[in-house]
């Protein structure tokens, strides 16, 4: 079975999984755009570079530091999210991860009343933005794999 390197425990994976289900739940697009990986928040800055032709791409990182802009673009695909995924935010039962590299893990998530039922969540790890305030180093963050995550998604509905 494939493993992370022995620091990383397990409940980072779970920890990241449930805060994107909480902001979800919540419509918390600040909190939702954070727990996506880079290469989904670079679909969707390409995304809205391709609709917003008149700004440049550095104007719209800026814009992602703002929270209107933010619940603008983001919150109808927080709110099919949500529709779509119903009692599974209520109470959410994190089940076994599955490792597929170093690098990669997938945790089941159900409601606790039914346990068959449920889905996946593809998280990935990346070198985190911010660096460690003590170490001054920058660590690794779980990050939801975002295209895996809505081509699941996708698949099931």
């Amino acid at each position: 079975m494939i493993k992370p390197p022995g620091h990383l425990q397990e409940s980072t994976v779970r920890d990241t999984a449930a805060r994107f289900l909480q902001s979800i739940k919540n419509r918390d697009s600040r909190s939702f755009w954070d727990t996506l990986d880079k290469k989904g928040q670079g679909y969707f800055l390409g995304m809205w570079f391709y609709a917003l032709e008149s700004m440049n791409v550095q104007t719209l990182v800026q814009l992602t530091g703002e929270p209107n802009f933010l619940e603008g673009v983001l919150g109808p695909i927080i709110k099919g999210l949500r529709d779509s995924m119903g009692d599974l935010l209520e109470a959410p039962f994190f089940g076994d991860i599955q490792y597929s590299t170093p690098r990669s893990a997938t945790v089941r998530v159900c409601t606790g009343d039914n346990p068959q039922a449920g889905d996946s969540i593809p998280l990935v790890l990346e070198i985190s933005e911010t660096p460690d305030q003590s170490t001054d180093c920058s660590l690794t963050v779980w990050k939801i794999d975002t295209l895996n995550c809505f081509q699941l998604n996708r698949g099931a509905h």
